[in-house]
Protein backbone atom coordinates (compact mmCIF):
# COMPACT_ATOMS: atom_id res chain seq x y z
CA UNK A 1 0.00 0.00 0.00
CA UNK A 2 1.57 3.35 -1.15
CA UNK A 3 2.00 6.27 1.81
CA UNK A 4 1.80 9.19 1.10
CA UNK A 5 2.41 12.77 2.56
CA UNK A 6 2.31 16.49 1.89
CA UNK A 7 5.26 18.98 1.94
CA UNK A 8 6.76 22.27 1.43
CA UNK A 9 10.25 22.70 0.27
CA UNK A 10 12.19 25.06 2.98
CA UNK A 11 15.30 27.23 1.49
CA UNK A 12 17.28 25.01 4.28
CA UNK A 13 16.38 22.32 2.01
CA UNK A 14 18.09 23.37 -0.68
CA UNK A 15 21.44 24.46 -1.86
CA UNK A 16 22.81 27.68 -3.42
CA UNK A 17 21.12 27.26 -6.58
CA UNK A 18 17.80 26.26 -4.90
CA UNK A 19 17.69 23.11 -6.20
CA UNK A 20 16.57 20.35 -2.91
CA UNK A 21 19.64 18.67 -2.11
CA UNK A 22 20.55 14.79 -2.03
CA UNK A 23 21.39 14.59 0.91
CA UNK A 24 17.99 16.05 2.37
CA UNK A 25 16.09 13.90 -0.06
CA UNK A 26 17.06 10.94 1.32
CA UNK A 27 16.25 12.30 4.84
CA UNK A 28 12.92 13.11 3.50
CA UNK A 29 12.63 9.49 2.06
CA UNK A 30 13.48 8.18 5.28
CA UNK A 31 11.10 10.19 7.25
CA UNK A 32 8.06 9.23 5.35
CA UNK A 33 8.52 5.53 5.41
CA UNK A 34 9.33 5.67 9.34
CA UNK A 35 6.22 7.52 9.46
CA UNK A 36 4.13 4.83 7.69
CA UNK A 37 6.28 1.81 9.39
CA UNK A 38 4.95 3.83 13.02
CA UNK A 39 1.58 3.34 11.65
CA UNK A 40 2.04 -0.08 11.77
CA UNK A 41 4.08 -0.95 14.83
CA UNK A 42 7.29 -1.20 12.59
CA UNK A 43 9.09 1.85 13.56
CA UNK A 44 12.63 2.53 14.72
CA UNK A 45 10.93 2.49 18.49
CA UNK A 46 9.25 -0.94 17.84
CA UNK A 47 12.65 -2.19 16.29
CA UNK A 48 14.53 -1.10 19.02
CA UNK A 49 13.02 -2.89 21.63
CA UNK A 50 13.41 -6.27 19.61
CA UNK A 51 17.30 -5.18 19.25
CA UNK A 52 16.45 -5.25 15.59
CA UNK A 53 17.04 -1.84 12.86
CA UNK A 54 16.46 -1.74 8.81
CA UNK A 55 19.26 -1.20 7.05
CA UNK A 56 19.49 -0.20 3.59
CA UNK A 57 21.74 -2.30 0.94
CA UNK A 58 21.16 -0.31 -2.37
CA UNK A 59 19.27 2.66 -4.25
CA UNK A 60 18.24 3.21 -7.79
CA UNK A 61 17.68 7.00 -8.52
CA UNK A 62 15.84 8.63 -11.10
CA UNK A 63 15.41 12.45 -10.90
CA UNK A 64 13.46 14.49 -13.69
CA UNK A 65 13.38 17.69 -11.73
CA UNK A 66 14.46 18.45 -7.92
CA UNK A 67 11.91 20.89 -6.35
CA UNK A 68 12.99 24.52 -4.98
CA UNK A 69 12.22 26.31 -1.79
CA UNK A 70 8.32 27.10 -1.93
CA UNK A 71 7.56 24.31 -3.79
CA UNK A 72 4.42 21.92 -2.41
CA UNK A 73 5.54 18.35 -3.39
CA UNK A 74 4.16 14.86 -2.44
CA UNK A 75 6.35 12.36 -0.96
CA UNK A 76 5.80 8.83 -0.79
CA UNK A 77 6.94 5.55 -0.36
CA UNK A 78 5.30 2.13 -0.66
CA UNK A 79 6.87 -1.43 0.04
CA UNK A 80 6.76 -3.32 -3.43
CA UNK A 81 7.77 -7.08 -2.22
CA UNK A 82 10.31 -9.28 0.06
CA UNK A 83 11.71 -12.92 -0.20
CA UNK A 84 13.84 -14.23 3.26
CA UNK A 85 16.47 -11.68 3.69
CA UNK A 86 15.23 -8.88 1.61
CA UNK A 87 12.54 -5.74 1.84
CA UNK A 88 11.88 -3.72 -1.38
CA UNK A 89 11.07 -0.47 -0.98
CA UNK A 90 9.98 2.68 -3.49
CA UNK A 91 10.06 6.03 -2.76
CA UNK A 92 8.79 9.29 -4.96
CA UNK A 93 8.42 13.06 -4.79
CA UNK A 94 6.18 14.50 -7.37
CA UNK A 95 4.27 17.41 -7.79
CA UNK A 96 1.38 18.92 -6.08
CA UNK A 97 -0.31 17.60 -9.79
CA UNK A 98 0.89 14.47 -9.33
CA UNK A 99 3.58 14.75 -11.77
CA UNK A 100 6.44 12.88 -11.06
CA UNK A 101 10.11 14.54 -9.93
CA UNK A 102 12.00 11.71 -8.43
CA UNK A 103 11.36 7.90 -8.28
CA UNK A 104 13.41 5.54 -6.26
CA UNK A 105 14.20 1.80 -5.94
CA UNK A 106 15.61 0.30 -2.96
CA UNK A 107 16.82 -2.64 -1.31
CA UNK A 108 16.61 -3.33 2.62
CA UNK A 109 17.64 -6.11 5.23
CA UNK A 110 16.88 -6.27 8.85
CA UNK A 111 20.00 -6.02 11.05
CA UNK A 112 20.30 -7.37 14.08
CA UNK A 113 22.00 -4.72 16.42
CA UNK A 114 23.91 -6.37 18.86
CA UNK A 115 25.63 -9.24 16.92
CA UNK A 116 26.26 -6.81 13.89
CA UNK A 117 24.45 -9.16 11.08
CA UNK A 118 21.48 -9.61 9.14
CA UNK A 119 18.56 -11.47 9.99
CA UNK A 120 15.80 -13.25 8.38
CA UNK A 121 12.75 -10.73 7.47
CA UNK A 122 9.67 -10.74 9.78
CA UNK A 123 7.15 -12.29 7.90
CA UNK A 124 4.57 -11.61 9.90
CA UNK A 125 5.46 -7.65 9.58
CA UNK A 126 5.34 -8.43 5.98
CA UNK A 127 2.08 -9.66 6.04
CA UNK A 128 0.79 -7.48 8.20
CA UNK A 129 1.93 -4.74 5.69
CA UNK A 130 0.26 -6.57 2.94
CA UNK A 131 3.82 -7.09 1.39
CA UNK A 132 4.02 -8.91 -1.38
CA UNK A 133 6.09 -12.38 -1.30
CA UNK A 134 8.32 -12.41 -4.35
CA UNK A 135 9.83 -15.84 -6.30
CA UNK A 136 12.36 -12.99 -8.14
CA UNK A 137 15.11 -10.55 -7.03
CA UNK A 138 14.08 -7.42 -8.66
CA UNK A 139 17.55 -6.45 -10.70
CA UNK A 140 19.42 -3.50 -9.54
CA UNK A 141 22.55 -2.61 -11.58
CA UNK A 142 26.05 -4.70 -10.92
CA UNK A 143 28.03 -2.02 -9.09
CA UNK A 144 32.38 -2.72 -8.62
CA UNK A 145 34.91 -0.15 -7.72
CA UNK A 146 37.37 1.16 -10.09
CA UNK A 147 41.17 -0.15 -9.58
CA UNK A 148 42.19 3.11 -9.25
CA UNK A 149 40.46 6.53 -8.71
CA UNK A 150 41.49 10.26 -9.21
CA UNK A 151 40.81 12.12 -6.76
CA UNK A 152 40.86 10.86 -2.85
CA UNK A 153 39.72 12.87 0.16
CA UNK A 154 39.84 12.17 4.02
CA UNK A 155 37.08 11.76 6.69
CA UNK A 156 36.54 11.03 10.00
CA UNK A 157 33.06 9.97 11.18
CA UNK A 158 31.88 12.39 13.79
CA UNK A 159 29.59 11.73 16.44
CA UNK A 160 26.76 13.88 14.42
CA UNK A 161 27.20 11.57 11.57
CA UNK A 162 25.75 7.95 13.13
CA UNK A 163 22.34 7.37 13.22
CA UNK A 164 19.94 5.06 15.44
CA UNK A 165 22.21 1.88 14.00
CA UNK A 166 24.69 3.72 15.38
CA UNK A 167 26.91 3.98 12.27
CA UNK A 168 26.91 6.17 9.12
CA UNK A 169 23.75 7.49 8.33
CA UNK A 170 22.69 6.49 4.72
CA UNK A 171 22.11 10.09 3.40
CA UNK A 172 25.88 11.59 4.77
CA UNK A 173 27.56 9.37 2.61
CA UNK A 174 25.93 11.88 -0.57
CA UNK A 175 27.55 15.08 1.13
CA UNK A 176 30.95 13.35 1.07
CA UNK A 177 30.62 12.49 -2.74
CA UNK A 178 29.22 15.97 -3.64
CA UNK A 179 32.16 17.25 -1.24
CA UNK A 180 34.73 15.34 -4.17
CA UNK A 181 33.25 18.73 -7.08
CA UNK A 182 34.31 21.83 -7.04
CA UNK A 183 32.00 24.70 -6.82
CA UNK A 184 32.02 25.45 -10.60
CA UNK A 185 30.84 21.89 -11.57
CA UNK A 186 28.24 22.15 -9.40
CA UNK A 187 26.41 25.45 -10.47
CA UNK A 188 26.65 24.09 -13.73
CA UNK A 189 25.29 20.75 -13.72
CA UNK A 190 22.65 18.90 -11.51
CA UNK A 191 22.15 14.85 -11.21
CA UNK A 192 20.31 12.39 -13.25
CA UNK A 193 20.66 9.23 -11.96
CA UNK A 194 22.12 8.22 -8.85
CA UNK A 195 23.10 4.23 -8.17
CA UNK A 196 24.77 3.35 -5.24
CA UNK A 197 25.56 -0.05 -3.15
CA UNK A 198 26.72 -0.33 0.33
CA UNK A 199 28.82 -3.25 1.19
CA UNK A 200 29.82 -2.41 5.05
CA UNK A 201 28.82 -0.36 7.29
CA UNK A 202 31.13 2.73 8.00
CA UNK A 203 31.46 3.44 12.62
CA UNK A 204 32.19 5.76 14.40
CA UNK A 205 36.02 6.79 14.71
CA UNK A 206 36.36 5.59 11.68
CA UNK A 207 38.82 7.03 8.98
CA UNK A 208 37.50 6.68 5.83
CA UNK A 209 38.49 8.01 2.35
CA UNK A 210 35.87 9.47 -0.48
CA UNK A 211 36.96 8.69 -3.88
CA UNK A 212 36.21 10.02 -7.07
CA UNK A 213 36.70 9.54 -10.81
CA UNK A 214 35.14 11.91 -12.98
CA UNK A 215 33.84 10.74 -16.62
CA UNK A 216 33.55 14.22 -19.59
CA UNK A 217 31.50 12.14 -22.36
CA UNK A 218 29.02 11.32 -21.01
CA UNK A 219 29.21 13.31 -17.68
CA UNK A 220 29.35 10.51 -14.67
CA UNK A 221 31.24 10.63 -11.63
CA UNK A 222 32.35 7.22 -10.49
CA UNK A 223 32.73 6.88 -6.32
CA UNK A 224 33.64 4.94 -3.51
CA UNK A 225 34.22 4.86 0.37
CA UNK A 226 37.26 3.13 1.31
CA UNK A 227 38.72 2.49 4.56
CA UNK A 228 42.69 2.80 5.56
CA UNK A 229 42.89 -0.48 4.18
CA UNK A 230 42.15 0.23 0.82
CA UNK A 231 38.80 -2.01 0.97
CA UNK A 232 35.72 -0.33 -0.85
CA UNK A 233 32.25 0.04 1.70
CA UNK A 234 30.21 1.65 -0.44
CA UNK A 235 30.23 2.27 -3.82
CA UNK A 236 28.50 4.49 -6.20
CA UNK A 237 27.85 6.03 -9.65
CA UNK A 238 26.38 9.36 -10.24
CA UNK A 239 25.23 10.63 -13.69
CA UNK A 240 25.34 14.28 -14.55
CA UNK A 241 23.13 16.53 -17.18
CA UNK A 242 24.41 20.22 -17.86
CA UNK A 243 22.23 22.74 -16.92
Amino acid sequence: MKYTEKYQIEYSDCDENQHLKIPVMIDLFMQVSEHQLDKGHAGIADLLKRGLGWVVTQYQIKISSLPKPGEHVILSTEAAGYNRFFEYRDFGIADQDGNSLVQVHSQWIMFDLKKRKLTAVDEKMMHDFDVPLLQKMPRFPRLRPLDKYDEKRQYRVRYDDLDINHHLTNSHYFNWFIDMFDRDFLKTHLIQTIDIKFDKEVRYGQVTYSCMTLSKEPVKSYHAIENEDGKEQAVCEIGWRKI
